[in-house]
């Protein structure tokens, strides 16, 4: 951390301003250059205001940098900057990258090795659009795809449990320091995210989630994928923003379609319109991008199913269905209907929706 305490301290004192850090980089050349420069010379840097340079004075006086570093090391969050070698490639080539990424986990280390696909949508999704986000997610990993998205409530939080569920890894991208775990409910989400893959943000510890944070949050989340998934958005969806920064950034946009009386249908179906690729499976992604990869082996041994188990499986569809009406339509006792939804569950064939409803996940 010793060699990156100016680019720590840099990227605290210009907080969100990464076009100031940018232009004082490019006159100093180096980050403990720009760190110690005199206010006569940060004077002639390209843009900056008079008010910019009076900050700047006042504010450094009262960054302890090695203070900065001693709480990262405290609380397991490394640094990788525009300098390093292992920056993710794809992320560099956007207009404005972050030059600074602060991480837990060390997948980040190696994005520009892996196949990256971003999967996001509504944070208010529905049952259907968290299985399919799910379902999409862990596919992708079953290829050694890695899945990128912002670890926000519904859809996002569907595709990194799909993700991590898979042989693949992911990716979470926040709005905010990586001590702040936003939704709180994430937690353990959160955790197992750092462990199994990478959580990241620009944002230094401390920074709550505020509003302004979350279109730049979705800048990144495109940058670092070849490709972006949107399932479930509303006309004026965040992920719709994502989608556009996913355009502009040269990347592919795919949409998965809905109900056209679903208002989160809507924005999906606008990408389609404007010629987005739509997406009805793995298959479809993998396609369009060309990726010529192989899924990784799998051991399929615990899922074998007695007869009563694909008996019962039949009865049950891709939207919920209540306890009550499997057991009618299937013909079985009450008692064997729970028995083997549990089992069911246990094996990764359904998932229980709320007031005893069921629903097949594969």
């Amino acid at each position: 951390m010793e060699d990156k305490k100016y680019w720590l301290g840099l990227k605290i004192l210009c907080e969100y301003d990464n076009r100031l850090l940018s232009n004082m980089l490019e006159y100093f050349k180096t980050p403990e250059q720009t760190w110690e420069a005199h206010s006569r010379d940060l004077k002639k840097v390209k843009g900056i205001t008079m008010s910019q340079v009076a900050r700047i004075q006042s504010r450094r006086g009262a960054i302890d940098i090695d203070a900065e570093v001693d709480k990262l090391k405290q609380l397991g969050i490394g640094i990788i900057t525009l300098d390093d070698h292992y920056y993710p490639e794809l992320l560099r080539q956007i207009f404005d990258p972050p030059p600074v990424i602060f991480y837990k986990g060390e997948l980040i280390k190696v994005l520009s090795h892996a196949i990256t696909i971003a999967i996001v949508g509504a944070r208010q999704a529905t049952t259907y659009g968290r299985m399919i986000a799910e379902e999409l997610a862990s596919g992708l990993s079953q290829y050694g795809v890695t899945v990128v998205s912002g670890v926000a409530r519904g859809i996002d939080s569907a595709a990194h449990r799909g993700a991590l569920r898979g042989q693949g890894s992911t990716v979470g991208v926040l709005g905010c320091g990586l001590d702040v775990v936003y939704p709180p409910e994430n937690q353990s989400l959160y955790e197992e995210i750092a462990l199994k893959g990478s959580l990241i943000t620009e944002y230094p510890p401390g920074t709550y989630p505020a509003a302004q944070n979350f279109p730049a949050r979705n800048r990144i989340i495109s940058g670092l994928c070849e490709g972006v998934v949107v399932v479930e958005a509303s006309e004026k969806s965040g992920a719709l923003i994502t989608a556009d920064f996913a355009l502009e950034q040269g990347r592919e946009v795919f949409a998965v379609p809905g109900s056209i009386r679903s208002n989160l249908s809507k924005g999906c179906h606008k990408l389609l319109r404007a010629g987005a690729c739509l997406v009805e499976s793995v298959e479809d992604i993998l396609h369009e991008l060309g990726l010529m990869v192989k899924p990784l082996e799998i051991d399929t041994g615990a899922t074998d199913l007695s007869e009563q188990e694909k008996l019962l499986l039949r009865h049950l569809g891709w939207e919920p269905r209540h306890i009550d009406e499997v057991t009618r339509d299937s013909q079985l006792d009450v008692s064997q209907v729970s028995s083997l939804l549990m089992v069911l569950e246990l094996k990764g064939f359904l998932r229980q929706d709320s007031g005893n409803r069921y629903l097949r996940v594969r």
